[in-house]
């Protein structure tokens, strides 16, 4: 079960580094989303790395867990930025 609560973790990292790359896109930044970037893949990275050398049959269990705080995530922005009137409609 620590390789789901450490997707969760790496996940919810995943999620705030998403909401900030996507402002970076939108603002036309483009120095600061290849940084992002860099750093989601260095996060994703440092989440999945040691999950597999010291706890290998956690290993889905982490993948599930970044996943389903990615997607859940995601979900209740977007309904909370319709609510806000600021979403796509």
């Amino acid at each position: 079960m620590i390789g789901f609560l450490i997707g969760l973790v790496c996940g919810a990292g995943e999620l705030f580094l998403l909401t900030r790359v996507i402002k970076a896109v939108s603002a036309g930044r483009s120095l600061q989303t290849v940084a992002l970037v860099f750093a989601k893949i260095l996060l994703f990275a440092a989440a999945l790395v040691p999950v597999a050398l010291f706890f290998q049959r956690e290993l889905l269990w982490c993948g599930i867990g970044i996943s389903s705080v990615l997607v859940a995530g995601a979900v209740i922005i977007n309904v909370l930025m319709r609510r806000n009137g600021k979403g796509d409609r």
